[in-house]
């Protein structure tokens, strides 16, 4: 997910439809309910102020009031889920390669703060790449739902090991499975279909709308500068949320949040405060 800003449009209304999180009461057989509540989800944690995708930005994230936090899952080569959003380790640690050629005991040994400059000069030193359980295991603490990004299909078995460990977890309602990949977000569903998928995409129309309400999935997530009146009130239609990402500057999310979406994903959680509830 990228950051973008735009232009502000006409406004919109906000109602929602969701099925199996614990916001997310099903209303399959009914029309779309007007609600008045907004999404607030901090993406890859408190990315701004923190190192994406740690313990740290998670953390963070809660102490700004998010109840809501997005992060990336990757596969390791022993089979092993953690959280990063590249392929590599090269951006975010002090390590070099793939994710997918290294063993969890050999991420866990990279500093994944290190690289982090902080604006108030803190050190986020000795930071760890975190596991998908010990995410879960926040979760439950913090009383939070992640937002659980999957990136294209990493090899047989990975969905089958996620699920399994909500399942252990009893984290079921606690996550929303989101991914650009519609084959991925089917496969999640035809193995659990009690899970709450979202169907993330670029440039948002009434095709990929229909493409999501026909994988099972109960949010629709476009990118936020690609996002129009008309295409909130088609995914209404269709009983989706709409979810917009990577929002960072005030007046934009009060744009997004005028024009009727449901959620906004942001690096700065302690912006989307000032947005009414």
């Amino acid at each position: 997910m990228a950051v973008f800003g735009f232009h502000r449009p006409k406004i919109g209304q906000r109602q929602i439809g969701w099925n199996s999180c614990e916001c997310c009461k099903s209303h399959d057989a009914a029309p779309p309910l007007v609600s008045s509540t907004m999404l607030k989800i901090a993406h890859r944690g408190a990315s701004a102020h923190a190192p994406e995708n740690t313990l740290a930005a998670f953390r963070l994230a809660v102490e700004m009031g998010a109840k809501f936090i997005e992060t990336d899952l990757q596969l390791t080569r022993d089979a092993k889920i953690v959280a990063m959003h590249d392929a590599t380790v090269d951006r975010t640690t002090n390590g070099r390669g793939r994710i997918s050629k290294m063993s969890l005991v050999e991420l866990r040994g990279l500093d994944a703060g290190v690289k982090f400059l902080s604006v108030d000069g803190k050190s986020y030193k000795g930071e760890r790449v975190p596991t998908l359980d010990e995410i879960l295991e926040f979760a439950k603490t913090s009383e939070v739902t992640f937002y659980l990004e999957l990136k294209e299909t990493q090899g047989w078995g990975f969905e089958q090991s996620l699920v399994g460990a909500l399942r252990r977890a009893g984290a079921v309602d606690r996550v929303v499975i989101i991914s650009f990949d519609a084959e991925v977000l089917s496969t999640v569903k035809r193995i659990a279909p009690e899970l709450t998928t979202g169907f993330l995409c670029e440039k948002p129309s009434v095709q990929l709308i229909e493409k999501a309400t026909a994988i099972g999935a109960k949010q629709f997530l476009p990118r936020a500068d690609r996002i129009t009146p008309e295409i909130i009130a088609a995914a209404h239609g269709a009983n989706l949320l709409v979810v917009v990402w990577t929002v960072n500057e005030i007046e934009d999310m009060r744009t997004v949040a005028a024009m009727g979406v449901d959620g906004i994903i942001s690096d700065y959680p302690d912006r989307l405060n000032e947005l009414p509830e």
